[in-house]
């Protein structure tokens, strides 16, 4: 039977695992979480040449091709029932903690098309994690949307070996707990977050078409929240008082974000030094009065709390 179209709900599985050295494949073992999508984008920059023209030539037509670095751009999805991935996002865990004073270590992606004749699996390998948008919204799971780097891919018929599943339901939006600062719950009605971390990896590719090092970046991390107007403290916050401050608006020591599933496991994401950046109020007819903040951090640690 010839292959047909599949889909991802029935035939196709994206694992990964952590490499012992960059760029040396390992065989993917795990699953992010309940995996939604994945995508992949080679860009070869192509740099099409034109010059004068030749006795059978055009100047206006392409005459040769140079060929860049080849690059590669991944994006997984998923519902966040399991965190193992912080420590390749954050860097090493230490006991039940994952802080940003490590260099992540790159890990090895399977992606594998179950077809009914000739199956395809895809091995990236020297993949990074350039960004990760965790995101909290009425009635819906803890979902997280990676930003991932590959150095190299290789392909072939035979398939890397499916993984069970975590076996843990997702964190969820509706038990989490906002604080700011720490052991100060904001009494605004929140009803969405997004916490975005970026590395900002460089690939540094040498004489070579494939990235063969790479070193990280700033860090950046920012939180956006989306809630109902119920006090002063969030525009108290971002003026730095009842008017705006001739110094800097308020820079709280700690912002807090707890999640939490039913058998009571946690994630606490605390961050430091977290000044409002921008603020923005919202009314309209008929509906409550809306207050939007997106903060700046300085740095991040997560405890987990796993039976």
């Amino acid at each position: 039977m010839a292959n047909v179209p599949i889909s991802g709900s029935a035939s196709v599985y994206t694992l990964w695992k952590v490499e012992t050295a960059f760029k040396t494949a390992v065989i993917p073992d795990s699953h992010f979480g309940l995996d939604t999508s994945f995508s992949a984008r080679l860009n070869n920059n192509v740099n099409p040449r034109r010059g004068f023209k030749g006795s059978a030539t055009s100047g206006r037509d392409i005459q040769k091709f140079n060929y860049g670095k080849a690059e590669y751009d991944l994006s997984c999805d998923f519902d966040l029932n399991d965190p193992g991935f912080l420590e390749h996002l954050l860097g090493d865990k230490t006991s039940s903690v994952y802080s940003g004073a490590d260099i992540p270590k790159s890990i090895t992606i399977a992606n594998c098309l179950d077809h009914a004749t000739t199956d395809r699996d895809e091995i990236y390998s020297g993949c990074v994690f350039e960004q990760a948008t965790i995101k909290g919204a009425m009635n819906e799971p803890i979902t997280c949307s990676l930003s991932i780097k590959a150095a190299t891919m290789d392909y072939d018929s035979e398939l890397t070996s499916n993984a069970a599943i975590n076996a843990n339901a997702p964190f969820t939006f509706t038990e989490a707990i906002i604080e700011m600062p720490n052991a100060s719950v904001l009494n605004n009605i929140i009803e969405g977050f997004d916490i975005s971390i970026t590395n900002n990896f460089q690939y540094l590719f040498g004489a070579s078409r494939e990235a063969t090092a790479y070193v990280p970046g700033e860090r950046v991390y920012s939180i956006k929240l989306t809630t109902k107007q119920v006090d002063d403290v969030l525009i108290n916050a971002a003026l730095g008082g009842a008017t705006i401050s001739p110094s800097n608006p308020t820079e709280s020591a700690t912002l807090e974000i707890t999640l939490t599933r039913p058998n009571n496991d946690t994630l606490i994401f605390l961050f430091t030094l977290t000044p409002i950046s921008t603020y923005a109020l919202n009314q309209a007819l008929n509906d409550p009065v809306g207050e939007d903040i997106d903060l700046i951090a300085a740095s991040l640690t997560v405890t987990e709390s796993i039976a």
